[in-house]
């Protein structure tokens, strides 16, 4: 069978006729919004994993069991998602069904056999459905379109918050990626009951919350969250930093700070190029690591954690904070292992929390006509081809903090520096990166007279770093190079 998803989808109907068949939640919704799909939620009135294995083998789509409990099962075809699910808790009927959803916007299904006639396919965005088919047709017990038309994310009951807590996560999901309202109702339900969102699977907290900071708004979302109670719940070393002052580079405290980091990393990721005038090379590293985006608001989140346990004064009485970075660092992987973060996640946000001070650090040399290449080196060396995403930390840390003592020029600083860094990178350390090594290790060995063993290595690493900041262009170089240093120690 060609895998056209409404052929597909008129299998289903022809190969189910004993069954009430019905398209549910976010298609029917995002069809109301004058949005293409491709997650297809297909509701049936009986047995929805036969239909989905029978589905899958006339397909050639990929079957996957999501919840054997409640039969739920999911056929991907292609670039397009099929979710199969029967009646929720013995319902007879769909309005029954939709009784057991999270919020009036999701609570509403159109016939399947109705719709087939209004479907088409929208080149590259998915399927879609006629918006004055939708309107006209769907099962709206619950007055979800009245709802979306009011730009209102509204709970179906308490209860149903209560049977699945991680519905409070998603309430401000929708809230951030439609740009939507919490219904007072249900935003005085979840703060209630916050605490019960650890009751959830850790890894299913960690999705809602990545999807969170996929949107343009995921500063001020955090902040409601926390205000609202969850995000206490879920980190709750976010409250010893409340209230945590800052010198006068600061207007906010700690955690007010990181929020206004997160919000405003959201705006350095729609556009780069508001704070950085050679903006292209972030814009490129955001495009090619589009997945790692909420990563890196996670880094702008949690870069100042450190701060409550190593605050300190000087004799003068001004706070300080030394080696925070490192304390966040730390923090930020114990955060991260808790929520099951996968390794690469917890290294890329622990790395960027750790490294965050590096560029403020080298605005003192750059204030002196530096840094020197080997300043820039060392930091090329532990940051590697990340270093867009650490510039773009710096700076959404420098536009976090508007306090009296914070020079004028300091985002322009940053970003000068970061094109220093750039052409660095481009003309010293990419050409070494991408040849061949000026010695092996049997040169080496020749060199020195000596066998395999540690001191090989210390050269080629020397060798390689002299090239990288220039004392160090050809084969007889590196020769003397090796002879001279070896003979010093």
């Amino acid at each position: 069978m060609k895998p056209n998803p409404i052929e597909l989808l008129r299998f289903v109907v022809e190969n189910n006729q004993k069954e009430h068949l019905f398209i549910a939640g976010g298609p029917v919704r995002d069809w109301l919004l004058g949005k293409a799909v491709k997650d297809v939620d297909l509701v049936f009135s009986g047995s929805a994993i036969t239909a989905a294995r029978n589905f899958a083998t006339a397909s050639g789509g990929a079957f996957v069991m999501l919840d054997d409990a409640f039969q739920v099962a999911r056929v991907v075809v292609e670039d397009i998602s099929y979710d199969f699910s029967q009646y929720r808790g013995n319902a007879a009927t769909i309005q029954e069904d939709l009784a057991h959803r999270d919020f009036t916007i999701n609570a509403m299904a159109l016939p399947l056999e109705k719709a087939l006639g209004y479907l088409s396919m929208k080149e590259n965005a998915g399927l879609y459905c006629s918006r004055d088919f939708v309107a006209s047709a769907i099962v709206d017990p619950f007055n979800g379109k009245g709802d979306l038309k009011e730009e209102l994310i509204r709970a179906i009951s308490r209860k149903n918050l209560v049977a699945d807590p991680l519905r409070m996560l998603r309430a401000f999901r929708f809230k951030a990626v439609l740009r939507f309202v919490i219904e007072p109702h249900t935003l005085s339900w979840i703060s209630e009951m916050a605490a019960s969102i650890l009751k959830s699977a850790q890894e299913r907290i960690c999705l809602e919350l990545d999807k969170i900071m996929t949107s343009g708004v995921s500063g001020t979302t955090l902040k409601e969250l926390y205000d609202c109670g969850p995000l206490r719940a879920i980190i709750p070393e976010t409250a010893i930093m409340e209230g945590v002052e800052q010198p006068g580079f600061h207007h906010l405290d700690v955690l007010g700070h990181l929020f206004e980091a997160v919000s405003s990393m959201d705006r350095l990721v729609e556009d780069p190029c508001v704070k950085f005038r050679d903006c292209e090379p972030c814009r490129a590293w955001l495009k090619a690591n589009s997945q790692r985006v909420p990563w890196l608001k996670w880094a702008a989140f949690m870069h100042d954690f450190g701060k409550p346990a190593r605050k300190g004064q000087k004799e003068n009485g001004r706070v300080t904070f030394y080696e925070h970075d490192k304390e966040g660092a730390q923090m930020a992987k114990d955060v991260a292992k808790r929520l099951r973060w996968s390794k690469e996640k917890q290294k890329f946000v622990s790395m960027l929390v750790r490294l965050h001070m590096r560029p403020f650090h080298l605005l003192n040399d750059l204030r002196k006509s530096g840094p020197s290449k080997r300043a820039m080196r060392r930091l090329l060396d532990e940051i590697g081809s990340d270093y867009p995403a650490l510039f773009l930390l710096a700076m959404a840390d420098s536009m976090a903090g508007c306090g009296p003592m914070k020079p004028d020029s300091l985002d322009e600083e940053i970003a000068l520096l970061f094109r220093k860094i750039h052409l660095f990178y481009l003309k010293s350390l990419k050409p070494v990166q991408e040849n061949a090594p000026l010695l092996k290790g049997h040169d080496v060995m020749r060199i020195l007279r000596i066998g395999p063993g540690p001191m090989v290595g210390r050269a080629l690493r020397a060798v390689r770093e002299a090239q990288v900041e220039g004392t160090v262009a050809t084969v007889k170089d590196a020769k003397e190079f090796v002879r001279h240093l070896f003979k010093k120690t």
